[in-house]
């Protein structure tokens, strides 16, 4: 019953094992190693790329007893320790969605001018710093203004434009983006062969795609399939415990779509939709396939763009078909199945709009040539 998560159990340890933010990392090991840390950073980027983890990572590496030399945080020293065990006390994590008003700012500016208990620095880590109230920003940029020698401020956002300017001109700004799938990938199957396991590279690449690049939220997939799966984990089982619809039924859909046949089409959709798949996300992936059938159309040297994007069987199954489109035919299947995504939340009847893609997609064309006779 007290088994972690695998997302909090291997959360990075040091810079090099955060995945997919090379241009963070490298620019702030490289602060270390010259001695100019800055008093304060700014983190923004999607939820669950590693934000938060950078900003222990920093709260860290300035209290490790190596502190300046290459191999910071050393992860052997007892302030390290302490750290990688949950019991730093120097470092201060508030979260602003549920601490975001005036007396929890004031509460932290009194407490910033004591000096730390153990190490050299007090780091204070605000997450969804954009919800903070103005009048906590006000009270915020203050401390910001003027902090005391042993205070660092990481500040991380999902949502920068709501950051003051005057809180962002007062840090370092870091831009995280989201890993690749190949890089998200490869972490999960390291993973899964530390807890003893083996996870197939189709199946890791599925949970990837299934996550939509957040690294946490694939970490979080991991852990919920190897508690029901076994050992070996393959590409079918990840899709069955998820309750996927199979990449081959997509595969096949799309294949139907380029040949037009449209009876064949709407019984898939049927058989689909009675064994209970989400079809909403069945319809994520055709219109992923549409998006690189478009690139492949438009110049095949783009391919390398969207490999990451689907298993290398499906771009197989894109390239045998890709002659029975017109690019104003794949850019209009863009359009049509973006448009009809957005209302798989309102329709009475689950796999409605999919049904009316599918149908436009084959014949939208036709119809408006003939509106036009």
């Amino acid at each position: 019953m007290n088994e972690q998560v695998l997302y909090r159990k291997y959360r990075p340890k040091s810079f090099d094992e955060v995945v997919g933010q090379e241009h963070v990392v490298g620019a702030i090991k490289n602060a270390f190693k010259m001695g100019r840390v800055a008093h304060g950073f700014l983190f923004s980027g999607p939820r669950g790329i590693g934000k938060t983890s950078m900003a222990r990572l920093i709260a860290k590496a300035l209290n490790c007893e190596k502190n300046g030399k290459a191999d910071v945080p050393c992860n052997m020293c007892a302030l390290c320790r302490d750290f990688n065990e949950g019991r730093a006390v120097d470092v201060i994590e508030i979260d602003a969605a549920s601490n975001n008003g005036i007396d929890e700012i004031r509460e932290l500016r009194d407490g910033v001018r004591f000096v730390p208990v153990r190490g050299k620095y007090k780091t204070y880590i605000i997450d969804e710093v954009h919800q903070l109230s103005k009048q906590a920003f006000d009270a915020l940029l203050k401390t910001l203004e003027e902090p005391p020698a042993h205070a660092v401020f990481v500040l991380a956002t999902t949502v920068l434009e709501k950051v003051p300017a005057t809180i962002v001109s007062r840090t370092q700004h870091y831009a995280f983006r989201r890993p690749s799938a190949m890089d998200i990938a490869e972490r999960l199957i390291t993973i899964a062969k530390k807890e003893g396991g083996t996870l197939k590279k189709d199946a890791a690449h599925l949970i990837a795609l299934a996550a939509e690049g957040g690294l946490r939220d694939a970490e979080s997939i991991l852990g919920q399939i190897m508690a029901a799966e076994d050992k070996d984990i393959t590409r079918e089982a990840v899709e069955e415990i998820l309750g996927l619809p199979r990449r081959e039924a997509v595969k096949e859909m799309f294949s139907l779509i380029a040949k037009k046949d449209a009876p064949a089409a709407l019984a898939l959709i049927q058989t689909l939709a009675e064994s209970g798949y989400d079809l909403s996300y069945f319809s994520k992936v055709l219109l992923q396939y549409f998006r690189s059938a478009f690139f492949l159309h438009t110049d095949p040297s783009l391919k390398p763009f969207i490999s990451a994007d689907l298993l290398p069987d499906e771009l197989e199954a894109i390239e045998k078909h890709l002659l029975l489109f017109t690019s104003a035919d794949l850019s209009r299947g863009i359009t049509i199945l973006f448009g009809h995504i957005q209302n798989f939340r309102k329709t009475p009847i689950p796999q409605l709009p999919l049904e009316l893609a599918v149908i436009e997609l084959m014949h939208g064309g036709e119809e408006r040539v003939q509106e036009k006779k």
